[in-house]
């Protein structure tokens, strides 16, 4: 089955990057060579045109809450609310991969959205802030774990 790990991000903006470092790691913890890993610091309509072709993806980004720095969310697309502008410019990655479907895109059916808690996702700097960094293993143990078990719920289907 044709996979994507996307990890989305900003490598130059300390904890943004958290994201693509997530992805990587996750990548290489399941070791499997019919797993692609994309990294891109993109979004909405941008991000949708990197999951055509796949059967199946996972995308790994952050959002800034530094009550729960280190708090893994997991989300579908349909639970990603829309932002108020309606122009190509302002689309969300929900509302892309919605219209995407809509206009016959070749996307994955299953698409699972992990968002990374994480406290400052502005400030420039290529590495990540302490706190991430103590939190990165728990963090890529988790997402590892749920994806390797919903890949395995999928093939048992």
């Amino acid at each position: 089955m044709k996979t994507l790990i996307l990890g989305l991000g900003n490598p130059i903006l300390s904890d943004d990057a958290a994201g693509l470092e997530v992805a990587r790691r996750v990548h290489s913890l399941l070791g499997r060579k019919e797993i692609d890993l994309i990294e891109a610091a993109t979004g909405g309509l941008q991000t949708v045109q990197l999951l055509i072709g796949y059967e199946r993806a996972v995308i790994i980004d952050v959002i800034p809450d530094r009550e729960h720095t280190g708090r893994v969310y997991r989300l579908s697309p349909q639970e990603l609310g829309d932002p108020s502008s309606q122009v190509t410019h302002g689309i969300g990655l929900g509302q892309a991969i919605r219209w995407g479907r809509k206009i016959g895109l070749d996307l994955p059916r299953t698409v699972v959205i992990y968002a990374i808690a994480v406290n400052d996702p502005w400030t420039f700097g290529e590495e990540l802030s302490p706190e991430m960094e103590k939190a990165l293993p728990d963090i890529v143990r988790e997402i590892g774990e749920e994806v390797a078990a919903l890949w395995a719920e999928e093939t048992d289907a």
